[in-house]
C-alpha cells in the first residue's frame, strides 16, 4: 500500500499515526514554520507539476533510497552532503516523487535532530526494537505519514477551491 493511501487524513489519525502525546501536537506540528517550509519545497517541485495525482512512494522505497545515497561514493569519499545528492537526483528527474519525498524525510530527520523538532520525534519503546535499525524505519514510517498527510490536505484544498470557483461560475459571480 503507498504511503498517501494509508496516510492518516484528520488532525486525530496524524496524533495516533505519529505517536505525539496530545493532538495540540500534532496541530502545533504541521503549523510550525520550519515543516510548512520544507513542505513548500516538495509541494513547489511535485504538486504543481502533474504529479498530484500520484500515489507516494513507500517509506521502503524511501528508506532505502536514503541508505543507498548515505553509503554511496560521492558521500563517503568525495565529501558531499546526502541533502546535496537528493537535491541533484530531484533536479535531474523531477518527475519522479521518491526523490522529492526522499528530500522532504531528509529534511524533516534534520528538524526532528534540532531542538523544536525534538520533541515531535517519539520513538519506539524499547522493548519494541528488535535491531537499530527498527528506529530508522519507525521514523521513515512516521515522516511518510506526515507527508502523506499534508499531501492530503493539499488536495482537499485545491478540491475545495475548484469546486467554489465552478460554483462562482454557474452563480455568474466570476470576473
Amino acid at each position: 500500500m503507498s504511503a498517501s493511501a494509508r496516510a492518516p487524513k484528520t488532525i486525530e489519525e496524524l496524533h495516533v499515526a505519529l505517536r505525539l502525546r496530545h493532538r495540540a501536537d500534532a496541530e502545533e506540528l504541521i503549523k510550525i514554520d520550519t515543516v510548512k517550509e520544507i513542505f513548500r519545497k516538495y509541494s513547489n517541485r511535485c504538486l504543481s507539476s502533474g504529479s498530484t495525482k500520484l500515489q507516494l512512494p513507500d517509506w521502503k522505497d524511501v528508506d532505502e533510497y536514503l541508505l543507498e545515497v548515505r553509503t554511496s561514493w560521492p558521500v563517503r569519499k568525495m565529501g558531499k552532503t546526502v541533502e546535496e545528492i537528493a537535491t541533484q537526483d530531484c533536479s535531474n528527474k523531477p518527475y519522479d516523487l521518491l526523490f522529492h519525498a526522499s528530500l522532504f524525510a531528509l529534511r524533516i530527520m534534520t528538524f526532528f535532530g534540532s531542538d523544536e523538532g525534538h520533541k515531535y520525534d517519539i520513538i519506539l519503546e524499547e522493548r519494541r526494537v528488535k535491531c537499530p535499525q527498527d528506529v530508522q524505519y519507525d521514523r521513515c514510517i512516521r515522516i511518510m505519514d506526515l507527508l502523506g498527510f499534508l499531501v492530503n490536505q493539499d488536495r482537499e484544498m485545491k478540491r475545495e477551491r475548484e469546486a467554489k470557483k465552478e460554483q462562482e461560475m454557474k452563480e455568474g459571480n466570476w470576473i
